[in-house]
């Protein structure tokens, strides 16, 4: 096995987890917490990244993320462009208004939904659903709407927010690069389990079974348009264009 299967391998082995975690009997165990989960989360797509995409290039990944992330977050924090929200304690320590675990957060989802769509549209598409089932769970603990909206207490207005954020990670990455990720079905279908293990699934858990249920039928839907669309979309590169490898872009033949 390459090291790219290696790096799918580690991937699934954390979907299981995330799967354990949500049974009732083992999601309040410390080892099972929403803060272990989000840290092994973030070291997997730093570990993924640069296998995927080769060390310069996962680094620039993880700077324009990182940096966008925590810009977007302190602006709208700030001004209540989407709507007044705060964070908790629960998330300290803060750079000002945003914990300093948020940006990291903000780089490896979007990693891995870069990776399942693999262009601006559908990758800031997926991270909005993300946080459709995100959202409604975790603004009852780790954040809060000082103004409740109308999606589960959630403005519809921050899953714009979501998507303008997600979009111009996703295009000055291409702008850097000019490149874009390969797709592959580990990537779609690590997606999918994402999607049903730490977002929908969960929700299940706090009673917000409405929540949990559409995330479920939007999580399977999204999973199949991408198969179809990567299935159409596997023609090799035309001679010349850029793609991202391990050693970084270089350009076909």
């Amino acid at each position: 096995m390459n090291s790219k299967g290696v790096a799918w391998a580690v991937a699934f082995v954390y979907l299981g987890y995330a799967a354990l975690s949500d049974i009732p009997a083992l999601s309040n165990e410390a080892l099972f917490s929403v803060y272990v989960s989000s840290a092994l989360f973030v070291a997997l797509y730093l570990y993924h990244s640069f296998v995927n995409l080769g060390a310069r290039t996962a680094l620039k990944y993880l700077g324009v993320a990182s940096v966008l992330g925590y810009s977007f977050e302190y602006l709208f924090i700030t001004t209540g462009l989407i709507g007044r929200y705060v964070y908790t304690a629960d998330l300290a320590p803060l750079l000002g208004p945003v914990p300093v675990f948020i940006p990291l957060l903000w780089a490896a989802l979007s990693y891995f939904c870069l990776i399942a769509a693999r262009n601006v549209l559908a990758s800031s598409l997926l991270m909005v659903l993300l946080d459709v089932s995100f959202d409604p769970r975790f603004s009852l603990t780790l954040w809060h709407w000082i103004t409740p909206g109308q999606y589960f207490g959630v403005p519809l207005s921050n899953f714009v927010g979501w998507f303008v954020t997600a979009a111009t990670i996703y295009g000055v990455f291409f702008l850097v690069t000019k490149s874009r990720p390969a797709g592959t079905k580990n990537a779609v279908f690590f997606y999918l389990g994402l999607g049903l293990f730490n977002g929908a699934l969960p929700d299940l858990i706090p009673g917000l079974y409405l929540a949990g249920e559409i995330s479920i039928v939007l999580f399977g839907f999204s999973a199949l348009a991408l198969l179809v669309y990567l299935q159409r979309d596997s023609k090799p590169p035309a001679p010349g264009k850029m793609v991202l490898s391990p050693q970084g872009p270089t350009r076909t033949e």
